[in-house]
């Protein structure tokens, strides 16, 4: 089938390069040849008629024969000299001799006759074509005033001319024509088979690579030539394609196995703690402290849960944003207020402040508070316990900023890149490492940025989102 599609595609791109010259030969035969026949056609009629006239106008008064031989001679063409006949009633009748050569005037036709009298009736010169194809024939009636044998009475000299040197040069571009036209379909038939082979080459790599992709295996790469058209255009987009979702299928394969292992830490203990607890040599305080290990598993068991349904729920788009009007100085105290009992049990400080006057800002309060609980929840973790953990409000350049900052020991420079990656810092046990992505995740589809200021012994998390 394939096979059959991709020869299909060559015959149409071929039979479409020898469409368009068939086509151009096509028109040059019915438009350009009959064309040139009926301008080189005019144009000796055109010089026939020159010539007659002037030869009438110079031999005006040498009578019959000596004007007949003018025009015959300047014309080089046969020549007829009519006159009015009063036994006919005044019609056009040939005088003798009439012709630059003494013989008898030829036969006249009925076409030429009526040129004639149109010519004296108009008392101008007229002129046409007869015949067609080799019994071509340029036809002239010049007007003669007077006439050296028949003074008085107006005559008509009329020309016939063969124009047997414009069919054979018509003939000839005929001809040449045709034979043009087959070296132009071959030409076009090999350079579209050239064109057709090429282009199918490189439609039939792009197919098999994106096969490879989708049959998984992304490690296959698209061959990008140089050229600068749609399908280069193509390969570029597809192999970019192909290395953004190999980095995702590892990413997910990691995440997995992240994953994986984070569920499976909690499971462990849980298993440990029940056989444990199946112990009927446990005595009563021992057994409260494995149920209170318990309590602590399930309740980071849950934490995870949930927070792996969250970032699901937003890699998929499933996360429906509500925006009100919301005041961010309040939001931030109501934040700070559900850390207290933690904070006190440290003997720490957590401190709300606002810079400038009170941020109004539209935005979905909820998802902007679970952010700012995700900042504070690291910042106390990972600061010492008797640091503080400020939560500054303010608006600059039009943009609401909520920037949460802890003095603990500061982030790694090496850690910064992947610091908002899923299950990223895992190592310390102080939680699965999905929050940051969560909160970078939440930011973005509220159209704004989580960004991180790392120094020595100070770091800062800032939500920023625009007017």
């Amino acid at each position: 089938m394939r096979g059959r599609l991709r020869w299909s595609l060559r015959r149409r791109l071929v039979a479409a390069f020898v469409a368009v010259t068939l086509v151009s030969i096509v028109a040059i035969a019915l438009e350009v040849v009959p064309t040139l026949e009926s301008s080189l056609a005019q144009g000796r009629l055109g010089a026939l008629a020159r010539d007659t006239g002037a030869a009438v106008d110079a031999a005006d008064a040498r009578g019959d024969r000596g004007l007949v031989a003018a025009v015959a001679a300047r014309t080089g063409a046969a020549a007829t000299l009519l006159v009015p006949d009063a036994r006919r009633g005044g019609a056009l009748a040939p005088r003798r001799p009439v012709t630059d050569s003494g013989m008898a005037p030829p036969e006249l036709g009925a076409d030429a006759r009526r040129l004639a009298d149109l010519a004296r009736s108009a008392r101008r010169t007229t002129r046409a074509t007869e015949g067609d194809g080799s019994d071509l024939r340029a036809v002239v009636a010049v007007p003669v005033p007077r006439t050296g044998a028949a003074a008085g009475r107006r005559g008509v000299v009329v020309v016939e001319e063969r124009l047997d040197d414009v069919a054979r040069t018509v003939s000839l571009v005929r001809r040449r024509v045709v034979l043009g036209g087959l070296l132009g379909i071959l030409v076009a038939a090999i350079t579209g088979t050239v064109f057709a082979v090429g282009l199918s080459t490189r439609l039939r790599r792009l197919e098999q690579g994106s096969r490879d992709v989708a049959a998984g295996r992304f490690a296959t790469r698209f061959e990008v030539d140089a050229r600068e058209d749609e399908l280069g255009s193509l390969a570029r987009s597809l192999d970019t394609m192909q290395r953004q979702l190999r980095e995702l299928d590892s990413s997910r394969k990691r995440f997995i196995a992240t994953a994986s292992h984070e569920l499976r830490t909690p499971l462990q203990s849980l298993s440990g703690f029940v056989e444990l607890l199946r112990d009927e040599e446990l005595d009563e305080e021992e057994r409260e402290q494995f149920l209170e290990q318990l309590a602590v598993q399930v309740e980071r068991l849950t934490r995870l849960t949930f927070d792996l349904l969250d970032l699901s729920r937003l890699e998929a788009g499933g996360v429906e944003l509500r925006p009100e009007d919301t005041d961010l100085q309040e939001l931030a105290q109501r934040v700070a207020a559900e850390f207290r009992p933690v904070v006190e049990r440290q003997g720490r400080a957590l401190r709300v402040r606002l810079v400038g006057s009170s941020v109004q800002q539209w935005c979905d309060p909820d998802r902007v508070a679970q952010i700012v609980r995700v900042l504070v929840d690291n910042a106390l973790k990972h600061s010492n316990s008797d640091d503080a953990v400020e939560i500054r409000v303010a608006r600059s350049g039009g943009a609401a900023r909520i920037a949460v900052t802890d003095h603990g020991p500061g982030i790694a420079p090496e850690e910064l890149p992947h610091l908002f990656e899923p299950f990223h810092g895992t190592g310390d046990g102080s939680g699965a490492g999905l929050g940051l992505a969560i909160a970078r995740e939440l930011a973005h589809r509220m159209r704004g940025s989580l960004t991180v200021d790392a120094r020595p012994g100070t770091t800062t998390f800032t939500l920023e989102l625009p007017a």
